[in-house]
């Protein structure tokens, strides 16, 4: 967690989405990194390990407690709505 700060990276957890949900949580995403340069390409590497085994029984580590199908989606339509995606893997 120092490494994170020290580097200004800015980090969410299943926390923070309960908490505030996946729609703040991607606007304050989305708004740290292009606070700088609002047209910056966005490239995401999306884990689908981070979705809950119960909408994606397939993946390699399941661990219950990960994004709902609608969280999961939202964070690919949030950042696509940007108008910044630039590459998706």
């Amino acid at each position: 967690r120092k490494f994170i700060r020290e580097k200004n990276i800015k980090a969410f957890t299943m926390y923070d989405i309960d908490k505030y949900g996946i729609g703040s949580v991607m606007d304050q995403a989305l708004t740290h990194l292009l606070e700088k340069d609002p047209s910056r390409p966005i490239h995401v590497s999306y884990d689908i390990d981070a979705v809950d085994p119960a909408h994606a029984p397939a993946t390699g580590t399941t661990v219950r407690g990960g994004l709902t199908y609608r969280e999961a989606h939202f964070v690919g339509e949030a950042v696509a709505m940007s108008g910044c995606l630039a590459s998706v893997e």
